[in-house]
């Protein structure tokens, strides 16, 4: 078995905190997911630490296409498909990172009826 250097285990536990998925982590490190998990839980400080820069730095993202998609807005050039996949792929991630749900459970239906 080849042993895994502290730079690379940081590596794994950041991608972990990203995904939120040992077999993905794994794939990505051409490693077993058991020793993803093992790392991960050998190293719960460094893992929580990971999760909340990356939980930040999302935010930051977030919030800066947030700022730019509404300068476009006001512009009246709103290509915002591109920000929107951005805003949506980082808060969908972010949430991961939380441990919150990414799936939107509500939806609403106005039924007209016309007579």
């Amino acid at each position: 078995m080849t042993r895994i250097d502290t730079k690379t285990k940081a590596k794994v536990i950041a991608s972990y905190a990203l995904t939120n998925s040992y077999n993905k982590t794994a794939k990505e490190f051409n490693i077993s997911d058991k020793t993803v998990k093992k790392i991960v839980e050998e190293n719960p400080k460094l893992y929580e630490q990971k999760k909340e820069d990356f939980i930040s730095k999302a935010s930051e993202i977030i919030d800066a296409a947030m700022d730019k998609l509404k300068i476009e807005i006001d512009k009246g050039t709103v290509p915002a498909n591109h920000l929107a996949t951005i805003i949506g792929t980082m808060y969908d991630k972010r949430a991961l990172a939380k441990g919150e749900s990414t799936e939107n459970t509500t939806f609403k239906v106005d039924i007209n009826v016309v007579e």
